[in-house]
């Protein structure tokens, strides 16, 4: 556990990608169980912002740089986020637009019955439908941006030396737990 909440030492290459595989795998059960049960259940996922930049601090620190450099991941984890936001639903079909159109109009009709409950019900359902609709461009944007992000971090080798972030390979077990 020690991989996932501490950003001290060094962690390789391939502990480095089976973190990555695992935080991934983990966001997308979250990602898909939100979009069947409860879009509410998408806020556990601010759960692992941690461990994804511990992380990435510590791949950082294998290459002998300081961790501050996984606020530029992070940045660019959002900037390519927001490109892939503005084309790839319609890529798959899905109109943003209408989704949202469709919720308000079935919202309104519902509390134009006086019924909070009913409201709220509807409401649900209609976040519940949305969220299913874009779950496919959501889990492609979420593996191109974790590949994005992998690729720069894939630039960083690790400093086969002692840094002052821990020992070298040599002289390091692996961390992976």
């Amino acid at each position: 556990m020690e991989l996932y909440l501490s950003p001290n030492g060094r962690i390789d290459q391939p502990t480095y990608w089976r973190a990555v595989i695992i935080l991934f795998g983990i966001s997308a059960v979250l990602n898909v169980i939100s979009a069947f049960v409860s879009p509410f259940l998408g806020f556990v996922g601010i759960l692992f912002i941690w461990p994804w930049i511990a992380v990435h601090v510590k791949r950082f620190h294998d290459a002998g740089k300081t961790g501050w450099l996984t606020v530029a991941m992070v940045l660019l984890a959002i900037v390519v986020s927001f490109v892939l936001a503005a084309f790839l639903p319609g890529l798959f079909g899905v109109d943003q637009a209408a989704l949202q159109a469709d919720m308000e109009r079935q919202i309104e009709q519902a509390a134009a019955s006086g019924n909070p409950a009913a409201a709220m019900s509807v409401a649900m359902e209609a976040s519940k439908a949305a969220a299913q609709a874009q779950l496919i461009p959501s889990l492609v944007s979420s593996l191109i941006v974790t590949g994005v992000v992998g690729a720069v971090m894939g630039l960083f080798k690790t400093d086969p030396n002692d840094n002052q972030y821990g020992p070298g390979p040599a002289g390091a077990s692996s961390t992976f737990v």
